[in-house]
């Protein structure tokens, strides 16, 4: 047995997606959403006010102790939840905490284009189930926007596992991040593959965690050489069928 466990990121890997988060429509929705429930935001004070919240957020973080290890996080990562929640809490509103995960919903509904699985992606989770391996999800993301991104593509129930970035205020490449593989999963890394389509989050913190690595090249981009990193697997087409393909000498 080759590897035992698989380790998936998600976006650009998994699922093809297309947000505009950052469009002039979005923040003119959202400037809404908060004003009609008494926290009266401009648009143009809703983008800056967000941005604000978000740098001072990661600053926080960046160089603070990791409760449960005493590591120091080195890569951090926001909660959008939380965000949502101090922008309604500075204009005084009530249900904060509410408001904050339907407006995480609400955001992602309305600034994702497209979103869909790549094709193959049920026909490689099938032969590794089949196998008796183990499927993770280890990616950078935020619970509320991908929650609701897994349940529409139909993926949430097909992990062993699912470990999303906002929960612990770290993200990939952190050593951290990685690490709750073993501590809630009993995934080691020797005996696990981490499959991801960018090269500085995905193989980068594969390399320091130890673990073997895939490089599903789904943007040029992401996949862009960085010197000392590098995969153990390319899927250079970024394809599942070239997956497949490279799949029997993976479980081997």
């Amino acid at each position: 047995m080759k590897y035992k466990n698989f380790v998936f990121d998600l976006y650009g890997t998994l699922v093809d997606v297309f947000t505009e988060e950052d469009s002039e429509q979005t923040n003119e929705k959202m400037a809404a959403f908060f004003t009609e429930r008494g926290a009266t935001y401009t648009p143009e004070q809703f983008k800056d006010s967000f941005r604000r919240c978000s740098k001072w957020q990661k600053k926080k973080r960046e160089n603070s102790i990791y409760a449960p290890t005493g590591e120091v996080i080195r890569f951090p990562e926001m909660d959008v939840e939380q965000i949502y929640e101090e922008l309604f809490e500075v204009k005084d509103v009530c249900l904060r905490r509410n408001y904050a995960c339907e407006a995480a919903r609400y955001y992602r509904e309305i600034s994702t284009v497209r979103l869909s699985l790549y094709p193959g992606v049920h026909d490689v989770f099938d032969q590794l189930r089949k196998a008796g391996r183990g499927i993770y999800l280890l990616s950078n993301a935020q619970r509320e926007y991908t929650v609701r991104d897994l349940e529409l593509v139909g993926l949430i129930a097909l992990f062993d596992g699912i470990l999303l970035s906002s929960d612990y205020g770290c993200r990939k490449p952190d050593p951290i991040f990685f690490g709750e593989l073993t501590r809630q999963f009993n995934v080691q890394p020797e005996e696990s593959l981490m499959i991801g389509n960018d090269r500085s989050s995905d193989i980068y913190g594969a390399n320091l965690f130890g673990m073997d690595s895939c490089l599903f090249v789904s943007s040029k981009e992401l996949a862009a050489p960085i010197e000392g990193v590098e995969s153990t697997y390319t899927i250079e087409s970024g394809t599942y069928q070239e997956f497949l393909k490279l799949l029997p000498t993976l479980l081997s």
